[in-house]
């Protein structure tokens, strides 16, 4: 019996941590909700929690701050991150965003960067729009709704929400990039906590593979997190294969900061991911 405890921070409780959440063996889970990305930089370097997880763009970010520079992705928890650009009215694709406020988490890292990659493909220069810091998805969501930006990028359930509140889809992240990651685990190399992120790492892999064996399952985990049965279908469907973050996945988010010109356009597999932390926490199942 795994009697660890592990600190983990994220914006929405994914699926396989709430499937594992069921598991009698699994390690406690102390998790939080955070605001943004800053926050979970802050929360790791100031080792108040052992794990956040997050953009897998986040790491390339982080690790050019002043800081420690020593974070890594141990897991990818996802097939994909669902990703969609929400506009206000009248605004109906990418063309229409020259001048616009955009709403971000940050406007150097995470899934930011995805969104500027689509514009500068859509001819849209960086400087022909406005980027504003609002924080997390839910952040995000309700500060367009209540019309303090043009427009954002928002994933499941917020995106159908917005659109429910008259708000328009005008480009999906996975129709212009069908190799586009999912949301990663994301640990400081060497930590005290190792341990315990093994121990979660490994009740989170039993987790994928029983959502893979019974979607039923799944579905009451996440009905029972309050979730609506579409958000439960979505996260099923978006279950990994693995969770050995994607070769193809992560060459994207770098190939994205190489295009426009960011710091980590030199980065590898290796300077994202720790293969081998991965390798001694999964056993060789990943």
């Amino acid at each position: 019996m795994e009697t660890e405890k592990i600190r983990v921070m994220w914006f929405v409780p994914p699926l396989l941590a709430l499937v594992a959440n069921q598991d009698p063996q699994a390690i406690a889970v102390h998790a939080a909700r955070n605001r943004s990305s800053d926050e979970q930089f802050d929360a790791l370097v100031a080792g108040q929690v052992d794990a956040v997880v997050t953009s897998m763009d986040n790491v390339i970010g982080w690790n050019h701050r002043v800081g420690p520079r020593d974070f890594r992705v141990v897991a990818q928890i996802e097939r994909t991150t669902p990703l969609t650009v929400i506009a206000r009215p009248p605004l109906r694709n990418l063309h229409d965003l020259r001048g616009a406020n955009l709403l971000v988490d940050a406007p150097d890292n995470g899934f930011v960067i995805a969104l500027r990659a689509m514009l500068r493909d859509a001819c849209v220069a960086s400087d022909a729009v406005r980027l504003t810091p609002a924080g997390g998805v839910k952040e995000r969501f309700d500060a367009l709704v209540a019309g303090h930006g043009d427009a954002t990028l928002l994933g499941p359930p917020f995106d159908s929400m917005a659109q429910a509140a008259g708000l328009a889809c005008i480009a999906s992240v996975q129709d212009t990039y069908a190799e586009f990651p999912g949301q990663g685990v994301v640990v400081r190399q060497g930590g005290a906590a190792n341990a315990s992120v093994a121990a979660w790492l490994r009740a989170l892999e039993r987790a994928r593979q029983r959502v893979r064996e019974s979607a039923e399952v799944a579905t009451q985990a996440v009905l029972a997190a309050g979730f609506p049965d579409a958000v439960a279908a979505a996260m099923i469907a978006r279950n990994p294969d693995s969770l050995r973050p994607s070769a193809e996945g992560v060459a994207l988010l770098i190939a994205h900061r190489r295009s426009l010109g960011l710091a980590g356009a030199d980065n590898d597999y290796s300077s994202i991911v720790d293969d081998l932390m991965i390798g001694q926490y999964m056993g060789g199942q990943q």
